[in-house]
């Protein structure tokens, strides 16, 4: 397995994990210890395989299935790619295009246009939608999910 599967893989199991809310609330909670640490610099993430940026939205289902595709993917115009290419503007446009972003061979001879029948044939299970693809995603099997996501990602990936 690629270095980028790898990490593609434990960050969608670890938001998978987060999501679903992977503590055993049964166990007695510890208390917090405090400590005075003094920063003399502000410090800021800026690695592009952990900024994202998850827009808000009335659609809280939609949103929260997003946070598995948020480990690999920015939706938000200007934002670089991660170990995914960034989603901005995606409907209606040709997979495997998006300049500054390697994808599989696959992808790019697949000739995909994004759209919402698409993009679920894709959510089912994208490796058996293109062999071959780049991407490490069981993808998203309930209909009620996928119909959350889709209606979120065509908001929030609308180009300005």
């Amino acid at each position: 397995m690629k270095n980028g599967s790898f990490i593609a893989a434990l960050l969608c199991f670890l938001m998978l994990n987060v999501s679903c809310g992977g503590r055993d609330k049964t166990k007695k909670e510890e208390p917090e210890q405090e400590f005075n640490i003094k920063k003399n610099k502000v410090e800021t993430n800026t690695s592009p395989a952990v900024a994202a940026t998850i827009p808000q939205s009335e659609n809280k289902l939609g949103r929260r299935v997003f946070l598995l595709c948020a480990a690999c993917h920015n939706v938000v115009k200007g934002e670089p790619h991660k170990v995914g290419p960034n989603l901005n503007g995606m409907f209606g446009k040709k997979a495997g295009i998006k300049e500054g972003f390697v994808y599989s061979e696959e992808l790019k001879n697949k000739g995909i246009v994004w759209s919402e029948k698409t993009i679920r044939e894709w959510l089912e299970n994208p490796a058996s939608y293109v062999p071959g693809t780049k991407m490490a995603f069981v993808g998203v099997k309930k209909k009620e999910q996928q119909d959350a996501l889709i209606t979120y990602l065509k908001e929030v990936t609308k180009e300005q």
